[in-house]
């Protein structure tokens, strides 16, 4: 049986909160964020997970930056779920979608670590999800913002994890067909 602080494909989720334009351009590392985020997208749908993307008040801050999107999109992902709370949690389309997966953890990636990611993690544990909270895919604009943000999620429970360390979890073995795709995401 695997340690339960490894991610599985059969029962993990993967999350991509609020990656829109007016927030990804205030970012230290737009280009790298983006780049771990569509990484973990791909071995994700590799996998078989279910990946689920939500976007702040869309009318007004648009919708996931092109860079991730298009990605999305050529995977038949992109279906964003739309919200007004900072938590994703707090929204009751974003609830019912992970209950109807059947599954019990959530990967966390997005941005602003410190506000809608930090709320949707820490609601998550509250509602009875294991959470993996990506610590290099995840930002907030100020480096401090960040630090705290991961402080405080891992001091609650979530279990910080990198883009690589989520990757070979969810792959579990090499030489699979999952394996041989995701590699050319995965290169040192």
């Amino acid at each position: 049986m695997p340690h339960p602080h490894l991610a599985s494909a059969d029962s993990s989720v993967l999350v991509v909160v609020d990656v829109q334009e007016p927030f990804a351009q205030a970012m230290p590392d737009r280009a790298g964020l983006a780049k771990q985020i569509t990484t973990l997208v791909r071995v994700a749908n590799g996998s078989g997970l279910p990946v689920l993307v939500t976007e702040q008040y869309p009318e007004k801050l648009g919708p996931t930056v092109p860079e991730i999107r298009e990605v999305l999109e050529e995977l038949g992902l992109y279906s964003p779920l739309g919200k007004m709370t900072f938590s994703c949690c707090a929204s009751e389309d974003f609830v019912q979608q992970v209950y109807d997966s059947g599954r019990d953890t959530l990967i966390v990636t997005g941005i602003e670590a410190h506000v809608c990611v930090q709320q949707t993690v820490l609601e998550a544990m509250n509602l009875g999800y294991k959470v993996h909270v990506v610590n290099d895919a995840i930002a907030s604009r100020r480096p401090e913002d960040l630090a705290i943000a991961l402080e405080k999620m891992r001091h609650a429970g979530a279990i910080v994890s990198g883009v690589e360390m989520i990757a070979y979890e969810l792959l579990g073995r090499g030489g699979t067909p999952e394996f041989k795709a995701a590699q050319q995401y995965l290169k040192w």
